[in-house]
């Protein structure tokens, strides 16, 4: 083995996958520390099996703890173990002669007996919280935390002993996919470091408690966490399983003075988030500090299929309505389920200030375009936008001709595109025109383009993604050859 210097050797280690890395653990001690580190650094506890059992043994030598960084628990594995418990003597019953030819497979196969060695340590759910208290408060440089808990209203025995005791001043991200109910047992005020810079919530509901008690959980529990947080939470993520009326939260949360990126997923099912004055407040009381706003609409769960949408218009008018944030930046609006007419209220609300915009998750027809371009118009053209990402779009001459007359400061682009024609769907259906073959409208669309230039357009970077091609766009080499020409500013397509 060539003696290299231990940095030339991790330099080496950038370029190999991470699949091949593990395969050189035992090349020298700089790929063993190296493929250790790939190996342990996340870990995932959610079944009861010989694998987490491995993990768990494993994980109680502290060289392997140190490695781990991303933790992922969801712990119905205390489920399983009281079904197990509970199917026990039913086992037990079988016949004499298949039980000792289990005890032969055992001895014939060492693996399988020490896995049963394994099983045999952990009887019971007790015994399973109790080693997995040791491994967690064992596991010092976490700094990715995601819990999954909700719907265990059966098992008696509580996470929360282990779930917090990961909980270690590394942490900088949390995420919570939880009931309400459940965060009054785990985020209590002892538990959780103050210095978690991002928060990742969906919440969710068991439906034991009455509605009252949901609000009151938000007053007096979860709004008093996230407050906990603040001289440190940069990123904040609220999505609801289902529609709830959050205006409680939104009304006890405090300032936070360093909270930067505000994600809400909004239910599509009425009452959305619950009464929009609530959630206007606190983007007013935040105003001052978020500079990302992200919007997306879920429908993970409600009472019907087929919501209205005039509803969730409605809503999004009412909660935006006054709002004021002075210093926003970027705003992404990525859901199929979101109405256009409210994502162009939104961009209107917002536009005086955004320089980055992603308005993805439907197709954008070219009026559609132009009505989300009109929202810049008032600025002047050195203020408008730097980077956009539109999609589905049809990628059409016209629609180039519009985004460089627009927006000629513009400095990355991202198209999501549905298909390459020579003419927008307004000009056809004004021509009372049909589409042609595929091809043939490609065809179309080089002839058009070679007859364009667009030498005031400053654009940079230009990135187009055909969502409609199964396989590999047999014209994408042409097509970056040809926008080079048009446009003599691009210096990249990606």
């Amino acid at each position: 083995m060539v003696d290299l210097p231990h940095e030339i050797w991790l330099h080496i280690a950038q370029f190999i996958p991470a699949s091949v890395l593990e395969g050189l653990i035992s090349v020298n001690s700089t790929f063993y520390d190296i493929a250790m580190d790939c190996r342990y650094r996340q870990m995932s506890f959610a079944f009861f099996d010989n694998r987490m059992l491995r993990n768990i043994v494993r994980l109680r030598d502290p060289v392997v703890a140190r490695r781990v960084r991303v933790l992922h628990v969801y712990p119905v594995f205390l489920k399983q173990i009281r079904d197990r418990k509970r199917d026990l003597p039913r086992v037990q019953q079988r016949s004499l002669r298949l039980r000792l030819t289990d005890f032969a497979n055992q001895l014939l196969d060492p693996k399988v007996c020490r896995d049963k060695l394994r099983l045999q340590k952990f009887r019971t759910a007790e015994d399973v919280v109790n080693a997995m208290f040791d491994v967690f408060a064992g596991l010092p440089n976490v700094t990715d935390y995601h819990i999954m808990w909700c719907g265990l209203q059966a098992v008696p025995e509580s996470p929360v002993p282990f779930l917090a005791a990961a909980f270690q001043p590394n942490l900088r991200k949390l995420a919570l996919d939880i009931s309400l109910e459940n965060i009054v047992k785990l985020l209590r005020p002892t538990c959780v470091p103050s210095n978690i810079e991002e928060l990742d919530l969906v919440l969710r509901i068991d439906h034991f408690a009455i509605a009252s008690d949901h609000a009151q959980i938000m007053i007096n529990h979860l709004a008093p966490a996230i407050t906990r947080f603040k001289a440190s939470l940069r990123k904040l993520s609220i999505q609801a399983w289902e529609p709830l009326n959050f205006a409680p939260l939104f009304r006890a949360l405090e300032r936070l003075p360093r909270l930067e990126h505000l994600t809400l997923g909004i239910p599509i099912e009425a009452p959305h988030l619950g009464d929009p004055p609530g959630l206007a407040e606190f983007l007013n009381r935040q105003g001052s500090t978020i500079r990302s706003l992200s919007l997306r609409a879920t429908q993970y769960s409600g009472p019907g299929l087929t919501p209205n949408p005039a509803s969730i218009e409605k809503w999004v008018v009412r909660a935006i309505k006054g709002v004021q944030i002075t210093h926003l930046r970027s705003l992404d609006i990525s859901s199929c389920l979101f109405p256009f007419t409210s994502s162009l209220v939104c961009l209107f609300q917002f536009s005086g200030t955004i320089t980055s915009l992603v308005l993805t998750g439907r197709y954008h027809t070219l009026a559609d375009v132009a009505a989300i371009l009109d929202a810049f118009r008032d600025r002047p053209l050195n203020e408008r936008l730097e980077t956009l990402r539109l999609g589905s779009v049809a990628l059409t001459p016209e629609l180039l001709d519009l985004l460089a007359g627009e927006l000629p400061n513009l400095y990355r682009l991202e198209l999501l595109v549905r298909e390459v024609t020579a003419h927008s769907d307004e000009y056809l259906l004004g021509c009372n025109a049909v589409h042609g073959p595929p091809e043939g409208q490609i065809d179309y669309f080089f002839c058009e383009m070679q007859k364009r230039r667009y030498p005031q357009w400053h654009l940079r970077r230009l990135k187009i993604l055909l969502t409609s091609f199964p396989y590999r766009f047999p014209y994408g080499p042409h097509l970056e050859q040809l926008l080079a020409v048009c446009v003599p500013s691009i210096r990249g397509f990606s």
